[in-house]
C-alpha cells in the first residue's frame, strides 16, 4: 500500500518514455539524410559516367587494346566504371556499385553497342551500409543494415568521327 502512494522515480520514468522515441526519431533523420546525400552522389556517378561514356565509346581503339569503337566491353567499360567510382568515393558507406547500360529509363539490361547519335544511358547501382545505431534497422534493411541506391544519367553519343594518324 505504501508503495501506491510513493511517486519518487516518476520523473525518471517519464523521461524514459519521452527520451526514448525522441532519441530513435534523431538517429532516424541523421541516417536518412546519410542516405539522401548518398543518393545525390549516386546520381552524380551516374552523369559522370554518361560523360565519360560518350567519350570513351568513339575514342581511339590503340587506348582500349585495339576494341572497336561503340563498344561498352573490355577497357572502355573499365574506364567508364572508373569515372562513376570517383565521386562515390567520398561517401564511405557505399560499399559496393556496379554500372549498365539500360535501353530504357530503369530497365536493367545491358547494352553491349552504341552507334553514333544514338542516347547513352548509364545506371548506376550502389550498395550503401547504414550505421547509425537503431535507426540503421529502421532506414535499411532490418536484417542487413544495407540500402541499394539507383542514379541513371543519359546523354547523346557525339562521338566524333577522328582520323587516328600513329
Amino acid at each position: 500500500m505504501r508503495f501506491a502512494r510513493d511517486n519518487r522515480g516518476a520523473v525518471y520514468v517519464e523521461f524514459l518514455i519521452a527520451f526514448l522515441p525522441l532519441f530513435v526519431f534523431f538517429e532516424s533523420l541523421v541516417q536518412f539524410s546519410g542516405l539522401v546525400a548518398a543518393k545525390l552522389v549516386v546520381q552524380h556517378a551516374a552523369t559522370t559516367a554518361a560523360r565519360a561514356a560518350i567519350v570513351v565509346l568513339y575514342d581511339d581503339p590503340k587506348y582500349y587494346n585495339d576494341e572497336e569503337v561503340g563498344k561498352t566491353t573490355g577497357k572502355r567499360r573499365e574506364a567508364i566504371r572508373l569515372a562513376a567510382a570517383m565521386p562515390m568515393r567520398a561517401v564511405k558507406s557505399i560499399v559496393a556499385f556496379d554500372i549498365n547500360f539500360p535501353s530504357q529509363p530503369g530497365d536493367t539490361d545491358d547494352r553491349q553497342q552504341f552507334s553514333r547519335d544514338e542516347l547513352v544511358r548509364v545506371r548506376v547501382t550502389a550498395v550503401y551500409r547504414c550505421q547509425v545505431p537503431f535507426a540503421s534497422r529502421l532506414v535499411c534493411n532490418w536484417l542487413t543494415g544495407l540500402r541499394e541506391l539507383h542514379g541513371e544519367a543519359a546523354l547523346p553519343n557525339q562521338g566524333a568521327d577522328y582520323e587516328y594518324g600513329d
